[in-house]
């Protein structure tokens, strides 16, 4: 497998990512099709997206992991999170891929995680130059998400925070920096992982977000454009027994979007077991995705 880093721009903004091509490529003439890989909620290109390349380049996909502007080694301003601009990141990957010789550019398609299932979910309704939509633990109204996350209590101090930080960056020009899990609370399965797998081993993880942007991810609601999609192909993933995004939100996708669809509900899954290396039904999921990326593109 050949790994090339890789830079391209988005709204003036140096993006960096890793392109993993398969075996052999670069050995013979051929385009290959391609998956561009995109990282949930304070993701980085080396953690999710890193868990799936191996079996999709095993397949003759090639994959593209990037880091989104503000995160990782992208340039853009720390702290902003606003999804419409992430959208606009993956819209500007697959204009880069496009212009690649070994891709095939009418074979791409994108497969998100957790936030990143809603970011292609919108890019793909948006943009048809996707050819097929793979959303895995993803939201269809992240505020409905991270509302069902936390006491009523909790949810309407947090809404005041946002408010009382909206008349303020009016008079001031600056949103005041919150910690990531203030906006978006993690479940305790959820939590072991994320300070075991992701704080242990990337030291660029966990970074503080703006409450404006913690307004602008409450108000994500990919589901509104879903139905866009059709008649390419979406795939939707999601563990059943998800405390972070309930699977009530994989279920709302798939009943706002149109034709062909399918939903596949992982038994037992939650937010981020089943994704780790030794989980029993990595390999298993893994495989019906590639299966299914196989079938239409």
């Amino acid at each position: 497998m050949r790994t090339d880093e890789v830079i391209f721009y988005s709204d003036g903004i140096r993006l960096e990512g890793l392109l993993q091509m398969p075996d052999g490529a670069g050995d013979r003439d051929e385009r290959f099709p391609a998956v561009i890989l995109c990282s949930g909620y304070q993701g980085l290109k080396e953690i999710i997206p890193a868990r799936f390349w191996g079996p999709l380049t095993a397949a003759g996909y090639a994959c593209l992991a990037f880091d989104y502007r503000g995160f990782g080694t992208s340039e853009g301003e720390r702290g902003r999170l606003i999804p419409s601009e992430f959208v606009e990141d993956l819209c500007n990957a697959v204009t880069f891929l496009e212009q690649r010789p070994e891709i095939d550019s009418r074979r791409i398609a994108a497969l998100g995680w957790g936030l990143g299932g809603g970011i292609v979910v919108q890019a793909a309704a948006e943009d048809a130059r996707i050819r097929a939509v793979v959303c895995v633990n993803g939201v269809g109204d992240a505020g409905r998400a991270a509302r069902a996350s936390r006491t009523e209590r909790d949810w309407h101090a947090m809404l005041d925070q946002i408010d009382e930080d909206r008349r303020r960056r009016v008079v001031t020009g600056r949103s005041r920096l919150v910690s990531p899990w203030d906006v978006v609370p993690l479940d305790p399965s959820t939590w072991i992982l994320v300070e075991e797998d992701m704080y242990g081993r990337h030291a660029r993880f966990g970074v503080d977000i703006t409450l404006r942007s913690a307004e602008a991810y409450y108000a994500f609601r990919p589901e509104r454009v879903v139905h866009q999609i059709s008649p390419r192909p979406l795939l939707i993933v999601h563990g059943a027994d998800n405390e972070l995004h309930p699977v009530e939100e994989a279920r709302s996708l798939y009943a706002h979007a149109r034709e062909p669809k399918e939903l596949m509900e992982i038994p037992g899954g939650k937010h981020l077991d089943w994704i780790v290396l030794d989980s029993p039904v990595r390999g298993q999921v893994l495989s019906r995705i590639v299966q299914w990326l196989t079938r239409w593109i």
